[in-house]
């Protein structure tokens, strides 16, 4: 017990010093600080890596966001890619929620495969209204997810800035 009281005192004693205007409510998630850097890969799925990158950092709040996504294949399986329609078969990440497309989507473009070794760049994805999300004023952070052949694909994450309207 004495050994426990002789490692928390001084913890006791840091956090105390700080005053009492500490700031921890500030304290980003790893999340947040990724968001505003470079863009980076996302979490490997089965060999599968996705990057957003924003079109641009701030937006007028009369603008509709958008972003390029590159994808790329480090795995040993060939993938389906239906490069026309990944808009209305992924799912977004605004803040802390998921948004879907509204409806199911029919295919009538032709599937490209997505070979070991290779990848696809700057494929457009728009917050646009039919995936329903509430795009208010302030800063943002948004991520996206695609599913290939059953593995679920997320990007990292990237922050925006949706300035007031004047």
């Amino acid at each position: 017990m004495k050994t426990l009281a002789i490692f928390l005192a001084p913890l006791l004693l840091l956090f105390v010093a700080s005053g009492c205007d500490s700031k921890l409510a500030e304290i980003t998630s790893p999340d947040q600080k990724l968001a505003w850097a470079e863009p980076a890969w996302g979490p490997p799925a089965e060999g599968l890596q996705c990057r957003l990158k924003p079109e641009k950092r701030k937006w007028l709040a009369s603008e509709t966001p958008a972003f390029n996504l590159d994808v790329r294949n480090h795995g040993s399986r060939i993938f389906a890619f239906f490069p026309d329609h990944q808009q209305q078969l992924c799912r977004i990440r605004f803040d802390e929620k998921w948004y879907q497309w509204p409806r199911p989507v029919m295919i009538d473009s032709p599937v490209w495969s997505l070979p070991a070794q290779s990848r696809f760049e700057n494929i457009r994805i728009r917050l646009l209204d039919q995936f329903g999300i509430d795009i208010t004023a302030g800063k943002h952070i948004v991520r996206a997810a695609f599913y290939f052949e059953g593995i679920e694909v997320v990007s990292n994450p990237v922050g925006i800035e949706v300035l007031p309207q004047r």
